[in-house]
This record gives C-alpha cells, structure tokens and sequence, in this order.
C-alpha cells in the first residue's frame, strides 16, 4: 500500500519536472526567436542606416580639402610655377581655388577681380536653387540641402611673342541624392591673352594673323576624327571647327604651342568636359604673329577721337595720361608751344604710349587778328619746341578758340581739327556735368570730343569717360585715325574735319 502510494508521488513528481522542463525549453525557444529578430531588425536598421547615411559627400573641413584635391586634379591644363591654393568649407556651399602665381600685379588683379565674380554668381545662383528646393521641401522634417561646391584652377603662361596667357577653369559640382556622391554639374573655361608690355588684353587679331581660323579647322578637324571615336565625339561637333569667327577664341599662347580649348558638350561629349587640344608653334608659324600688335582698329566697330588741349598741364594731365595708359586707350593732345619747356616729360609720355601730338600755337591768341608773319611764328615755334620735347614734330592744328581762315589753315600747313562734342568744361569745371556730356550724345560714333588737359574736374571726368568708352564698344583712336577710318580717306593739310 505504502508502495504505491511512493510510486504515485514519484509519477506526479516527474510528470510537473517534465512540465517544467517544456515550459524551459518553450522560454529558451521563444528567447532564440526573439534575438533572431533582434538581430534581423538590427540588421535592417543597419541597412537602412547605411543608406540614409554612408555617403562619399564630405561632412568636414578635412574632408572637404580631400575632395577639392582630386576635383583639381581633373583641370584640362597643369600648373608648373608656385601656386596657392584656398579652402573654404561651408555648409551648404563650400570653395576652393588653386592658382599659380605671377608677378605681375596687374594680370593678377585681373585673375583675383575675375575670379570674385565666377564666385559671387555661382553663389547666387546656388542660393537661388536652393530657395526654390527647400520651399518644395517645406514638409519634409527632414530635409537637408545638397552640398554645394565651386572649384577653381587658374594658370599664367608667357610665350616667346610678347603675350601672356591666363586660364581660368571652375567646376560646379553638387552632392547626388541617388548616388550619395558628390558630381560635377558642368565645367568651364576662360582665357585672356595680354600685352607683356602693357598688360592689357589682346584680341585675336592681334596675336595672329586674319587667316588662322582657317588653319586652325582644317587642322582639328582632322586631328579628332582621328583621335576619338564617333561614339566620343558630340553631335553637330564640327559646326564648332568651322573658321566662323565664333570658333577658336578659346586659348592660351606658351612657349612651345597654342593650347586651344572647347567647351564641355561641343566637340566631345559632355560627360568628357572641357577638352584642350594643341597644335605647335612650327605648324602655326604662318599664322601666329611673331610680336602682338599692341593696338589694333577694326574699321566696323565705332570708335571716338577724344582730344585735349591747352597742355601741357602738370598734375591734370599725369591723370589723363596714367589713365589712358591704364586702359590702353589714345587721345590727341593740343599743345601750346610756351608751355611746353616746364612739363616736356609729359609731351614725351603721351606720344610713347601712341598719342598724336597736335599743334595748338604758341601764345593761344585769336590767329585771324594777326598778321600771317605773326601765324607763322606762333605756329613754328611751336612745331620746334614740340619736336624737342617728343622727337618729332606735331601732325595736326587746331587753331586757338576755333578762330581761323583759309590764309591760316594754309600757313599751318597741317590738317585743321575742330571739335563734334563739346564738354564745356573749361566752363563748368565739373566731373559729373562733362561725363554726362559726352555720355548723352545718342551718335557718338565718328565724334571728335573736346576737353582741356589743365583742369583737374577733366581728368577726373576722363577717369570715367575712357572706361565708359570701352565698356560700350568704342575705340578710342587718334584724330587722324578717326579721319582715315570715318572719312575715307588720309587727313589733307589745310582741310577743316570736324
């Protein structure tokens, strides 16, 4: 009886063990499943994490400077001299430049000026973009704008003809949402060419000769069907080789060649960016000039003789002369003969930098009310002591206030040059007043403008006239450049032009 009773215990005992140990194993399975999901989920997360954040966009200054290393890498040209290079890491728009150094002040006044605007539009534009993008976006907690970067490469090359070459290449690059990378939108290049005499730039005209456009598309034509494969090349490439003077005005001049460049999408496609190409100096030897024409006057574009007299005239006519030098502008200069002993410097400037010099008597009396021995002596004695001064004599007269007759246009024995335009400013000796009277004349082309060298509300009015003039397309040419250009013909002695 007691048997049974032990036997029964023990069934119950081992009956709840084994119900115990199920629930265990249940738990324990149960437990496994929930960190394979854990797992899984971390997984996943990890995953999506990834996604959302691994990225090849730089999120640092350091990083930053990586990325704009290997961008300027990429630059169609190289640079051999010292450079400097510029980082500046922003969020969302960030810079950076590297630029060879040039001891010329004024080219890299130019390049520094240039480079300013490329940047100050790039931001603007930028900031632009990303107006419209986060007014799109205003739902979007979690929106963050797209890294924005600009990156520069500039070089200076000198050749062996008397030119100095600047380039200037930027890309726009901007981080990918797809692609978690940063990609360069598009790429630029621009090139000046300048005077190593003067610094100031040349046009094409004046480092080649009128026929290099020929040469230049029968020769890259041929070099890039040959070089690359149709698949390379872009549609409609060879509209951009034709000699039209829209083509081949990208380039720079060095010692060895002329390195000309395309735009990105023209002959290559645009996935292959700015393409450079060069052709030798021997090939181009017909063609490429063998010292710049240092000024150069196109028939058809307007152009304007401005004209001074009175001088010379000390500190007023420095200005005039600093500032037509600086703009590679000329003018004509009206001497009278008794002054020019105390400022023969000034005589010799302007004609060095390429100005006619003129003839505006000796005493500036009123030349009809004297006898023709007295016309004749001012006006000889003048020619002398101008001659003297310069080393050659003046080309053309004005006559004081305007007074003259048949008797003294022929005593003087050189072209009479009157005036068109009118500044007035020997009355109103202000600079704003003879600016805006030249500026306001709707026909200035042709015009031979009058102002007077001695007065200093003249030179600082010509400090915004001559870069006006430039700026709207005029050249300024000497009197008897106007003459031969507007008139048709070469300035006759004893003939009035106005």
């Amino acid at each position: 009886m007691n048997n049974d009773k032990d036997s029964s215990i023990e069934r119950a005992i081992s009956e709840r063990r084994r119900k115990r140990q199920k629930a265990r194993r249940k738990k324990k399975h149960v437990r496994v499943l929930l960190a394979v999901f854990c797992c899984v989920l971390a997984a996943t997360c990890a995953i999506g994490a990834a996604a959302r954040f691994s990225t090849k966009v730089y999120k640092n200054d350091e990083e930053f400077r990586e990325y704009a290393e290997l961008t300027m890498e990429k630059s169609p040209f190289k640079m051999k001299g010292e450079t400097e290079k510029v980082y500046e890491y922003g969020s969302p728009i960030s810079y950076a430049a590297d630029f060879e150094r040039t001891d010329d002040e004024r080219i890299a006044e130019f390049r520094d000026n240039r480079i300013a605007q490329i940047r100050s539009e790039f931001n603007a534009r930028k900031s632009g973009e990303e107006a419209e993008r986060k007014e799109k976006n205003a739902e979007n907690s979690r929106y963050e704008p797209p890294k924005e970067a600009l990156i520069v490469n500039s070089a200076v090359y000198e050749s062996d003809n008397g030119a100095v070459s600047l380039a200037i290449y930027y890309s726009d690059n901007e981080e990918s949402e797809s692609e978690k990378d940063m990609k360069r939108l598009s790429s630029s290049i621009e090139t000046y060419v300048f005077s190593a005499k003067t610094g100031l730039q040349l046009r094409p005209v004046q480092v080649f000769e009128e026929n290099y456009r020929e040469k230049c598309s029968r020769y890259f034509t041929e070099y890039f069907e040959k070089t690359y494969s149709k698949e390379e090349l872009a549609k409609g490439w060879k509209e951009y080789l034709t000699p039209e003077e829209g083509n081949f005005n990208k380039y720079i001049m060095t010692k060895g060649s002329v390195v000309f460049f395309f735009d990105e999408g023209t002959v290559l496609k645009k996935s292959r960016g700015v393409v450079k190409a060069k052709i030798s100096n021997e090939l181009m030897s017909s063609e490429r000039r063998k010292s710049v024409i240092e000024r150069y006057i196109t028939a058809d574009r307007p152009m304007v003789a401005i004209t001074y007299d009175d001088g010379p005239a000390g500190s007023s006519e420095t200005r005039i002369l600093d500032c037509l030098e600086k703009n590679g502008a000329v003018a004509t200069f009206f001497y009278c003969g008794s002054r020019v002993s105390s400022n023969p410097g000034q005589i010799k400037r302007a004609y060095n930098i390429g100005c006619e010099i003129g003839n505006h008597t000796w005493s500036h009396p009123k030349l009809t009310s004297l006898t023709d021995a007295q016309v004749k002596e001012e006006l000889v004695k003048t020619n002398e002591a101008v001659k003297a001064a310069c080393g050659a004599y003046p080309t053309v007269f004005r006559p004081s206030y305007g007074a003259t007759n048949d008797t003294v246009n022929s005593i003087a024995g050189m072209p009479v040059i009157m005036w068109s335009i009118d500044t007035l400013d020997w009355k109103s000796k202000d600079p704003q007043k003879i600016f805006d009277s030249v500026v306001k004349n709707k026909k200035l082309d042709g015009s031979i403008i009058l102002l007077h060298s001695i007065h200093d509300a003249t030179a600082e009015a010509t400090e915004k006239i001559v870069p006006w003039l430039t700026q709207n397309g005029y050249q300024t040419v000497t009197v008897s450049e106007l003459i031969k250009y507007k008139k048709g013909e070469a300035p006759q002695n004893g003939k009035i032009y106005y």
